[in-house]
Parts: C-alpha cells; sequence; structure tokens
C-alpha cells in the first residue's frame, strides 16, 4: 500500500505542481479584482464546478489508463487485497487534490487575514475545506463511472448535488460533504475488483441501487420538465409567453403592479364602496409589501447571500463578519472604518443574525433579519429600531408606508403600525390567511375608509400546493380588521406538471425531501405549521392515478428484464419489489446494474445465473 501510495505521488507530481501554479496565480489576479472570500455564492458555485470538473478529469484519466486489460492485471492482480490497493490510490490522489487545489487558497486567503483590512472569518476557511471535499467527492464518483460495466454509471454525478448544495453552515456542510465521499467510497469498492464485469453480490447490489435510484430520481424530473416546456415553447402555449398567459393564474398575478394587484381582489367584493376604492386607487397610495426575504443568512454559512455588504454616506464599505456578528469597516483608502453594530457605526453590539438592506415604497433604507428591523438615519451612520418579533415568528422583510401608517410583513402577520408622537405604535394586525411559504405577494393600499391589504398565494403550486386564494381585508380607522373578499387563482400548469416530483416516485420524493426539511438553511417557516408538512400535502385523484399505474408497470417491466438477465427467483422478487415501492428510477438501476444475458447464453445454462438485488 505504501509503495502504490508513493508511486501515485510520483506520477502526478508535476502535472499536481503546475496545477497548483496557476492556480495560485489566476485566483491572485481575480482577488484583486473581487474580493474572493466574501463574493457573491454564484461566484462561489463556479469556482467549486471547475474544481469538480477537475476532480471529475483526473479520475477519468487515472482509472481510465488503470482499467486497460494489463494494467488492470498488473495492479490487483498481487498477493494483496483490492482494500489496502484502492485505499493507496484514493489517499495519494486526495494528497494531490489538497496540494493542488487547496493549498493555493489557503496561502492565498491566510495572506489576506494578516496584511489586509479585509473581513476573513473561519466560514472562509471551512468553505476552502468544502471545496476541496467536493473535488473529492467527483473524483470518486470519476472513478465510479470508469469501473462500472454499465454505460449510465454517469448519473451518480448526481449524488453530490443532493446531499451537499444547501445554504447551511460550515459545519453542516462539511459532516454533509464527508458522508457523501464515504457513500461514494462504499460504491467505487464495489466495482473495484480484478474481473470488473462479473455480476455484483449481494452487498454490493445493494449499495450501488440506492443511490443510483436516488440520482435517476433527480435526472428524471429534471429532463422531464426541461423537455416538457422546451415543447411547450415550440408550440407557443408555454404560460409565461405573453399571449399565453392564463387569466386569473399566477403568471398574470406575478406581472401586476401593487395597484393591479388591488384591484384584481377587489373585483370579487361586493362591498358597495369597493367602486370608490377602485377609483382611488393609484401608484401613489398603493404599494408593495414583499415578501423581501424568504431565507436569511445562516451563521457561518460557507458562502454568501445578500446583505454582506453596504456603504454610507462617507464613503465608508461594511463587510459583514460572522465571527463578530457586526460589519467591519474599509475607508475608500482600504484603511479600517472601525465595527457597526445594531445601534450604527461605533456601537458594538452584535446583530442576532446577518441582515439584508431593503427599501420602502419612500426609497428610506432599513436593515432586518430575521427577528429585528432597524431604518437608517444619519447617511447610513446610526440605526432605529422599528421592530422586533420573537419566537418563531419572523420578519418577511416586506415594509410599505402610506401616510402615517407602516405596514411589516412576518410570517404570521401584517403589523399595522401608525405614527403617534413620532414615535410608531401599534394600530392592527391582520394575520396571514394562507402558509408563508404559499404567499406570493402582498400589497397595501391607503382609500378613504381605511387600509386595503391584499394577499396572493400560488408560490408553492409548482410543489403541488393546490389552494392559491388572493384575499382581500379593510382595515378601519379604529384598528378593526375585515375580510372584503377572496378569490381562487389560476392554475398556469397542468395538474400532472405541479406534482411531478411526487407522481414520479412517492418514496424517492420523501428521501430527497428530507435534507432540505432537516437541515437548517434560514428559511423563513411558515408559523404553526410542522417541518414535514410538505410530506403530507394532498395529492389529486389523477395524481393518485399515474402514480399507481406507473408503480405497477415498473414492477411488471422489472419482472420481464429480470428473467431476460437470468436471475434467481429471490432476486427477481426483490428487484420486482423494489421496482413496485420505488417506481421508474428502481426500474432504471435494475437495467443499470443487472444488464440482459444473449438469449444464446442464457439458452445454454441450464442453471440461472444467481444474482441477488
Amino acid at each position: 500500500m505504501i509503495e502504490l501510495f508513493l508511486s501515485e505521488l510520483r506520477r502526478f507530481r508535476t502535472a499536481a505542481i503546475l496545477y497548483a501554479a496557476a492556480s495560485l496565480v489566476l485566483v491572485t489576479v481575480m482577488n484583486q479584482m473581487n474580493d474572493l472570500a466574501t463574493g457573491p455564492r454564484e461566484l462561489h458555485a463556479v469556482m467549486t464546478l471547475l474544481y469538480a470538473l477537475s476532480g471529475l478529469g483526473f479520475a477519468l484519466y487515472q482509472f481510465g489508463t488503470y482499467r486497460q486489460p494489463s494494467r488492470w492485471i498488473w495492479l490487483l492482480h498481487r498477493p494483496l487485497h483490492r482494500g489496502p490497493i484502492l485505499a493507496g490510490i484514493a489517499l495519494a490522489s486526495v494528497v494531490l487534490i489538497a496540494l493542488a487545489m487547496a493549498l493555493p487558497l489557503f496561502v492565498l486567503l491566510g495572506v489576506q487575514d494578516h496584511f489586509t483590512t479585509r473581513v476573513v472569518d473561519a466560514r472562509h476557511y471551512a468553505g476552502i475545506g468544502f471545496m476541496a471535499l467536493t473535488c473529492v467527492s467527483y473524483w470518486l464518483s470519476g472513478a465510479y463511472i470508469m469501473l462500472h460495466r454499465s454505460r449510465w454509471a454517469f448519473v451518480v454525478l448526481m449524488l453530490p448535488i443532493l446531499l451537499t448544495m444547501h445554504m447551511a453552515s460550515y459545519g453542516t456542510m462539511l459532516a454533509l460533504a464527508l458522508a457523501c465521499n464515504a457513500v461514494l467510497l462504499v460504491l467505487v469498492y464495489t466495482v473495484f475488483r480484478p474481473n470488473r464485469y462479473t455480476g455484483d453480490d449481494t452487498v454490493a447490489t445493494v449499495a450501488s441501487a440506492a443511490p443510483l435510484q436516488l440520482s435517476f430520481y433527480i435526472a428524471l424530473l429534471w429532463s422531464g420538465s426541461t423537455l416538457f416546456q422546451v415543447g411547450q415553447m415550440m408550440a407557443g402555449v408555454h404560460p409565461l409567453e405573453a399571449d399565453e398567459v392564463v387569466a386569473g393564474g399566477g403568471v398574470e398575478a406575478s406581472r401586476f403592479d401593487p395597484r393591479e394587484a388591488l384591484l384584481a381582489g377587489l373585483a370579487a367584493v361586493k362591498d358597495p364602496r369597493a367602486a370608490g376604492w377602485i377609483a382611488a386607487l393609484d401608484r401613489d397610495n398603493s404599494a408593495s409589501l414583499g415578501p423581501g426575504q424568504r431565507q436569511y443568512t445562516v451563521r457561518d454559512t460557507v458562502s454568501t447571500r445578500s446583505g454582506l455588504k453596504l456603504s454610507d454616506s462617507q464613503q465608508n464599505n461594511w463587510t459583514f463578519s460572522h465571527d463578530r456578528m457586526m460589519y467591519s469597516g474599509q475607508t475608500r483608502h482600504a484603511r479600517g472604518a472601525g465595527w457597526f453594530g445594531a445601534g450604527g457605526k461605533g456601537n458594538a453590539t452584535p446583530f442576532d443574525s446577518q441582515p439584508v438592506p431593503l427599501r420602502d415604497n419612500r426609497a428610506r433604507g432599513y436593515l432586518a433579519n430575521a427577528h429585528d428591523m432597524y431604518e437608517f438615519e444619519q447617511g447610513g451612520l446610526k440605526l432605529r429600531h422599528v421592530l422586533h418579533v420573537a419566537g418563531v415568528e419572523q420578519l418577511g422583510a416586506g415594509i410599505a408606508v402610506l401616510g402615517p401608517r407602516t405596514a411589516l410583513l412576518t410570517n404570521r402577520r401584517v403589523a399595522l403600525l401608525e405614527e403617534r408622537g413620532g414615535q410608531l405604535a401599534p394600530l392592527a394586525s391582520i394575520p396571514l390567511p394562507l402558509p408563508f411559504g404559499d404567499l406570493d405577494r402582498a400589497e397595501v393600499g391607503q382609500v378613504a375608509d381605511g387600509t386595503l391589504v391584499s394577499f396572493i398565494g400560488g408560490r408553492r403550486r409548482l410543489d403541488g400546493v393546490i389552494p392559491a386564494p388572493q384575499v382581500v381585508y379593510l382595515v378601519d380607522a379604529g384598528g378593526q380588521v375585515r375580510e372584503l373578499g377572496r378569490r381562487e387563482v389560476a392554475h398556469d400548469f397542468p395538474v400532472l406538471f405541479e406534482h411531478r416530483d411526487w407522481w414520479v416516485s412517492p418514496v424517492l420524493h420523501a428521501a430527497v425531501s428530507l435534507p432540505t426539511i432537516l437541515i437548517e438553511r434560514g428559511v423563513v417557516p411558515d408559523d404553526g405549521a410542522s417541518r414535514f408538512a410538505p410530506l403530507l400535502l394532498p395529492r389529486p385523484a389523477s395524481v393518485w392515478t399515474v402514480a399507481v399505474a406507473l408503480a405497477l408497470l415498473s414492477a411488471l417491466a422489472a419482472a420481464w428484464w429480470t428473467r431476460r438477465a437470468a436471475l434467481g427467483p429471490r432476486a427477481r422478487l426483490a428487484w420486482c419489489l423494489a421496482c413496485l415501492l420505488l417506481g421508474v428510477p428502481a426500474l432504471l438501476s435494475l437495467m443499470v446494474l443487472q444488464p440482459r444475458v444473449a438469449r444464446e447464453a442464457a439458452a445454454a445454462s441450464d442453471v440461472p445465473v444467481a444474482a441477488s438485488a
């Protein structure tokens, strides 16, 4: 093992040195143009993709040479178990990836941390570790692709995306990346054997089937959704096209300005005063209420969301530090400008979480995080606290000012405040008529009889949530809230398309949804709803019919395929049950893992080939 480890290091040392030198030069130049550590998540995604492709290309070349018959015999036919052989190659490759990919980034970040005033947090160092682990994930994926006997093994590339692409804290992300690498290492071990064309044993089949089924599920959803929408566009019937917008549908509602959204809601109102309200509404007395934020940045996230940087009237630039939970300042001459806390410049009170900047309909600036909203004063140098919400209630980062009234959106209600003696005092609270996650938009309008508040649902229609109402309320001068009317927003897409992620495979839909449900990603929750509510949504009868039909057809196809693959009775039964439970993705994994045998070979064999599912 040690000899093989050193041999791999010597084999690729020149390439690793050249890659590291080129990487160091490139990231140094890029860092001069844009601070890579605090750059946007799109930049980090592109960097991660490039390093992942490097790891994939490394594995394709490395194992592409090893799988040649003569070299494969030289590699594995020796008095040593395949485990230490794979360990030697894998450890050498990890070391090469660390030196070529991670070391230049660590050097650059360390220099920036010690010799500049730029913000460098622990999460930035952890982010490099996550990129390196992602590179290893795709190296393992490439090894699996090259060593597997099926040409469809490339679907395993979906697995790292499914397990690790989340905006979570670096501790969570590193744990997920390590778990993903452990799963991929087991997969590679199952195909790293002297005869790569023999059938898998039971353990190897089970270890390979589960990730492949998840990967096929994601691939079917992405490809099927893309093909369906491309077909709609080619036929000229896509709902997003200007001539095909469904009247009263969600796409039409998303294109309304605040006045038009209020008018659409008032059209269903039977109150005799509605005609006067419709005539009185204009762009000056109506405003949008968001939601301006559906997901806040969790502390110590590996990448960057909006709100990380600010500037003030003195041309100071402020960058948020997750280590201190405050903004660190830089003058225009790149000198330190102190700290900016929850009270403004020079205040050392940390924020509850990373805030995001926003503006109201009068272009006044605010900072909002999950539980607090602040207003900028004195040219952005001071902050005035506007509202605090506690517990599970979180701000939706929507604010509008109409006359003496200020409306703020949370995941539970719209808080209507009124200015009294220079201070904002509570006037009314309008509870949301639907879960916050379903809320597509909210508007307010000021009329002679009070304040109109409109809510339009349908945000999660494409995730299978059926109800999508628009509800309009009136808050009078005394703060009394009365519902005026409601209408149902029409569907833009067919019902089967809206529930596509469920009927393809209900069980795999639940498995794929679990990471996003269980991982803390800073998503503003629905007030009073269970984390597992997305798994318990009601489904129409037509969707159930398609799901059951697909499961039965998959089981029948599995029975035919396993017979052609010459599997034993137990293996056939296991695969048929798996396809009945998991649907089409399980059938596709069966075709990859258990290819059909030639008819002549099957006829010549008296006993079926024993293979396990």
